[in-house]
C-alpha cells in the first residue's frame, strides 16, 4: 500500500445529481508513501454554462459570477486526467465523485475511499464525515468544501489511516478493496 503513488482528489458541483449537475471545481494532490505532496497538486475553477443554485453555493461559496469567466470543463480535463494518470486515486465518498467523472469519461479503477475505510475500521462510529475524521486524525479542517481542500484532508486522513490498516492484518491494496467492496456501503450508487 505505501509503495504507491495515489491521488486524492475532490470534485464540487452545481448539484447531487450525476445526470442533470455539472462539474465546477477540481481538486487533487498526490501522495507517495506516507507523504502527502502538497507541492504536486492540481486545482480549477470550472465554468459550467449556467447559474448554480442557492443551495449548492450556500455549501461551496462559488457563484455564478466568479465561475462565469473560467475555464470550460472541456478544457480543464485533460490536465486533470494526466494528473491522475497512472495513480491510485482516493476520495471521500468517493462514488460520487467517480459519477461524476465517469459522465465525463475518466473511469480509472482502483478507487480507494476514506468513506468506506473509515467504516471499515470504526464501524462503531457514528459520524463518517471528512471533517470528524479529519479531527480524530488531528487534521486541520481548512479549506473544507473547496475541491483542493478537501482533497487534502482526504489526503492527511488516508495517510493517517494506513497504519491503522496495517494493524487490522491489511497489507496490500487489493485486501483492502476486497474488504471495503464487503461493505453495504460500498453498494451505493449515485
Amino acid at each position: 500500500m505505501e509503495g504507491l503513488l495515489y491521488t486524492a482528489f475532490d470534485l464540487e458541483t452545481t448539484g447531487l445529481d450525476p445526470e442533470k449537475d455539472a462539474i465546477i471545481a477540481l481538486g487533487a494532490v498526490h501522495i507517495l508513501g506516507k507523504k502527502v505532496l502538497r507541492h504536486e497538486v492540481f486545482e480549477a475553477l470550472v465554468n459550467p454554462g449556467r447559474y448554480i443554485p442557492k443551495a449548492s453555493t450556500e455549501v461551496h461559496g462559488l457563484t455564478w459570477e466568479v465561475l462565469k469567466e473560467k475555464p470550460k470543463l472541456e478544457e480543464v480535463l485533460p490536465g486533470f486526467h494526466l494528473f491522475l494518470e497512472d495513480t491510485v486515486l482516493l476520495a471521500h465518498n468517493g462514488a460520487f465523485d467517480m459519477a461524476f467523472l465517469r459522465r465525463v469519461g475518466i473511469d480509472q479503477p482502483p478507487l480507494v475511499d476514506t468513506l468506506l475505510l473509515s467504516y471499515l475500521l470504526f464501524p462503531d462510529l457514528q459520524d463518517h464525515r471528512l471533517e470528524t475524521l479529519a479531527e480524530r486524525f488531528g487534521v486541520p479542517v481548512i479549506g473544507r468544501h473547496t475541491a483542493l481542500g478537501d482533497a487534502l484532508m482526504t489526503a492527511e486522513v488516508f495517510v493517517g489511516m494506513v497504519p491503522l490498516l496495517k494493524a487490522k492484518g491489511y497489507r496490500t491494496l487489493g485486501e483492502v478493496l476486497r474488504a471495503c467492496a464487503r461493505l453495504p456501503l460500498a453498494r451505493l450508487k449515485y
